[in-house]
């Protein structure tokens, strides 16, 4: 499934210097292998106001061989925090409600969308919020894309935490950047969603300036 509407925003620098913290700066080009987590409690800058939640469903199928009909049926979940303590934006993903009956396993997801920001990365710990946070990160040469690996420990009986990047800016221009979710299971099948938060163009000006909702689906 993808949604395709797109938002008209402004694309703002947050004043002063990039801030530092005990994430992750993955810088283009890098790798990050030790993932191991961390919560609001550490790190206050996480705390926030969400500005949306969208959740989108998923599934793939076999690509053929041996393997036929469905693989994996998800929902991706995007989260969009603004942060008490700088203002600026996180974008948290997690995928939920996956079909046990299924064999697939998600092996790692790619988000575009992030040419010329900071992106510290994570994920958040806290008990309660899924079962699994991916092992590592990495960053393309381009900067454009954050990719999220998970071992083979992330099966479909379990949701994952909410893995995040945390950026130098308070405003996001969703038509300009145009991000993008593209989740690959191990035996190599994939889904692309685009990342859009508003259903109706238009319907708010300016991303950040009094909050943002969609709909949840529920199964």
């Amino acid at each position: 499934m993808k949604t395709t509407t797109t938002i008209g925003l402004t694309l703002l620098t947050a004043c002063g210097a990039a801030v530092g913290g005990p994430v992750f700066d993955l810088q283009p080009g890098d790798f990050y292998g030790s993932l191991s987590g961390i919560s609001s409690a550490q790190m206050q800058e996480l705390r926030g106001s969400t500005e949306f939640d969208l959740y989108q469903d998923f599934s793939m199928e076999a690509l053929g061989g041996t393997d036929t009909g469905m693989l994996y049926e998800g929902t991706l979940l995007t989260r969009v925090v603004r942060s008490f303590q700088t203002g600026n934006l996180t974008f948290n993903f997690r995928i939920l409600d996956a079909n046990p009956d299924l064999a697939g396993q998600v092996k790692h997801i790619e988000i575009t969308g992030f040419e010329g920001l900071q992106t510290r990365v994570e994920y958040r710990s806290e008990a309660g919020y899924g079962d699994q946070g991916p092992e590592s990160a990495s960053r393309s040469e381009d900067g454009g894309t954050v990719s999220y690996s998970f071992g083979t420990d992330f099966d479909t009986s379990e949701s994952s935490m909410f893995f995040f990047a945390m950026l130098d800016v308070a405003e996001y221009d969703f038509e300009l950047n145009n991000p993008q979710a593209t989740i690959y299971l191990f035996s190599g099948e994939q889904v692309t969603l685009d990342i859009n938060p508003i259903p109706t163009p238009g319907a708010i000006a300016l991303f950040g300036a009094a909050g943002i909702c969609a709909s949840r689906r529920r199964r």
